[in-house]
């Protein structure tokens, strides 16, 4: 394929020592010519930087940048994006390994749209892995939005910081999920069906310790308490803020049945719950990821959907 445009990546990193150079390696391995890659280290008290300062040294495209203070994951990526150049950003975690055609077929695929993802690979090697397939709509993005590793973006969206706002202002938004939002109230998404990508299990993670801890929380939990939290939700500010943004920019013409949602769950009251249940129901084939709302126990399970998000986005914010 003849390439036309110009693709840049961003890395961030922080102690990745273990697994970066593999993933460096499938980056420069890629099949479209790459303009740049920017990356940009929070803290590292490993040898992340020498590794990344030493692939520099043998890849002139490669520029590595190290913060004076931690960001954090989020002001990470959106301060690195700013750097970049290109016309396409893609995002990248440090511990993953791209398949030598992700770029290639994202670029063919992305077309006007804001944004361009794929389906991936989750395990620790590709023969032990397991197929994720996540949702994209706008109204599975109320609840959750996609991982980033998995992003083509146009540059011009990518580097318009309001489009990383949500995650400034919402606890337990991460930078994905903004970008997803405002890629669906603006020029939309694709999603290539193949994965195009390893996603590595690291036991040692923050988000693997998390989901370590809630193995051990009974399946009932969330249906006995989540009637509670969503009613604690529904009184944060940045709550409110994140569904106003999206029914005020949504309408009955453009994007309906987010702007539905959306307002259900700015009104107080079980006649707006239910009715949002109902719908959660009734649409839960572009809601759940891996088709996981099949059967009977999906219905179920698609119907108390709100009170499921808020029982596991409890631990995001405080109050």
């Amino acid at each position: 394929m003849e390439a036309t445009k110009s693709v840049s990546i961003v890395m961030c990193t922080y102690n990745g020592e273990r697994y970066i150079r593999e993933q460096l390696d499938s980056i420069i391995a890629q099949t479209y010519p790459l303009k740049e890659l920017i990356i940009q280290d929070d803290g590292s008290t490993d040898h992340t930087v020498d590794i990344c300062k030493e692939y520099a040294t043998r890849y002139p495209f490669i520029q590595v940048y190290v913060n004076e203070q931690n960001k954090g994951l989020d002001e990470n990526f959106e301060s690195a994006t700013m750097r970049t150049t290109g016309d396409f950003v893609a995002l990248s975690d440090q511990d993953d390994i791209w398949y030598p055609e992700k770029i290639s077929k994202q670029v063919a695929a992305i077309g006007e749209h804001d944004i361009c993802f794929s389906c991936y690979d989750r395990g620790p090697d590709r023969e032990h892995s397991v197929f994720v397939r996540q949702q994209y709509q706008l109204e599975a993005l109320l609840f959750a939005g996609f991982a980033g590793h998995t992003m083509l973006l146009r540059g011009d969206f990518a580097r318009t910081h309001d489009h990383w706002a949500m995650a400034r202002r919402i606890p337990f938004m991460h930078y994905d999920w903004s970008l997803a939002i405002y890629a669906q109230l603006g020029h939309g998404i694709i999603r290539l069906e193949e994965a195009l990508n390893l996603h590595r299990y690291n036991p040692s993670s923050a988000i693997a310790q998390e989901l370590k801890k809630d193995q051990h929380v009974a399946a009932y939990v969330p249906y006995l308490h989540g009637l509670h939290e969503y009613r604690r939700m529904q009184r944060r500010p940045e709550y409110r803020y994140l569904y106003i943004q999206i029914r005020d920019h949504a309408s009955q013409d453009f994007q309906p049945l987010a702007h539905k949602m959306s307002s259900l769950m700015l009104k107080p009251g079980i006649i707006a719950l239910l009715r949002l249940g109902s719908l959660c129901c009734r649409h839960r084939s572009t809601i759940y990821w891996n088709d996981g709302a099949k059967g009977f126990m999906g219905a179920v399970r698609s119907f108390f959907y709100p009170l499921i998000f808020a029982y596991n986005n409890k631990k995001f914010y405080k109050g």
